[in-house]
């Protein structure tokens, strides 16, 4: 049976095989020990059967419509007039961003010339740099600060808690 179980979750098994193992575990008759953990997975296999619906399905669902009274569903047809009005929007302002376009400038855009604020003394250049650790030091120790102060709010928070 352990082997027939190992084949049914491969998934190689066919349907009479399947049958067996169902059989195996509804039973009744006591279970292997080794095969115990599957009982309750077949069990429920063979409990949840799929119910398949009568040939007079068909007719007798039918008749239940047909029993209520016809009634007028009217559907509003504003949505879609606004969804018309949205469209036609949509396409003007398409077609003014592509084909209005500003009339071209002659004169050129302004170029950064970065080369002007370049340091050229080595020993400015540190300083500078220097300056822009420390700048940059101080900001992370007021975050370090702040968080230092809310775990000591959590600590105390945490006191109640346990």
């Amino acid at each position: 049976m352990k082997a027939l179980i190992e084949k049914y979750f491969e998934g190689e098994t066919t349907l009479e095989e399947e049958a067996r193992i169902r059989e195996y575990f509804n039973s009744g008759e006591p279970v292997a020990e080794d095969l115990r953990e599957f009982q309750p997975l077949f069990q429920y296999f063979s409990q949840e059967r799929v119910q398949t619906l009568s040939d007079d399905f068909d007719e007798a669902l039918f008749q239940k419509i047909g029993a209520g009274e016809a009634k007028i569903v009217r559907m509003r047809t504003w949505p879609k007039q606004l969804l018309r009005i949205a469209a036609v929007g949509a396409v003007l302002v398409l077609a003014m961003v592509f084909l209005v376009k500003p009339p071209a400038s002659t004169a050129q855009v302004a170029s950064i010339d970065w080369t002007k604020y370049e340091i050229k003394d080595e020993k400015v250049a540190y300083e500078e740099t220097v300056k822009a650790l420390k700048l940059l030091s101080s900001k992370l120790n007021k975050g370090t600060k702040k968080a230092g102060e809310e775990m000591k709010e959590l600590e105390k928070v945490g006191k109640y808690l346990n």
